[in-house]
């Protein structure tokens, strides 16, 4: 059974890496050109790619979290979702002669995990007020202790 279950986290960890990084494809990957507005050159991405490719990540992680419903996944799912998108883009964002990449992909790796993770601690923190509430409503007692999976 411990078997299945540590195969369970497993698989959907390296899907959410592999969705992570397929978003990076499918939204950043593909444009690399810069543009003009108002004379002023911007890019190489257009803000609905960002947003979209984020969107993506966050709906994956929430998915997996609430998927795998283990609280100590809080840490691991977020980093797993950064690396996986991380790595593609700094595979191409490395061709910079400047070397600043360095410092784009040390923000994308702490704030990104930073957002992530407290994005899943939030709904994670919502679902157990509401559940506290139906069970206090129900006149039960909340369930505790190793039996219970969150």
């Amino acid at each position: 059974m411990a078997n299945i279950k540590c195969m369970r986290v497993i698989l959907t960890l390296v899907a959410l890496a592999a969705v992570a990084a397929g978003a990076w494809f499918a939204f950043l990957g593909w444009d690399q050109e810069y543009y003009e507005v108002d004379g002023v050159a911007q890019g190489p991405y257009r803000p609905w790619q960002v947003v979209a490719c984020g969107a993506v990540i966050v709906l994956a992680c929430t998915a997996a979290f609430a998927y795998l419903r283990r609280v100590w996944l809080l840490a691991v799912i977020p980093a797993v979702a950064v690396m996986g998108f991380a790595v593609p883009w700094a595979a191409w964002a490395s061709q910079d002669d400047t070397g600043l990449w360095v410092v784009g992909l040390l923000f994308l790796l702490v704030g990104g995990t930073m957002g992530l993770t407290a994005w899943l601690a939030v709904g994670y923190a919502v679902v157990e007020a509401v559940r506290a509430i139906r069970c206090r409503r129900a006149g039960a007692r909340a369930p505790s202790g190793p039996g219970v999976e969150w």
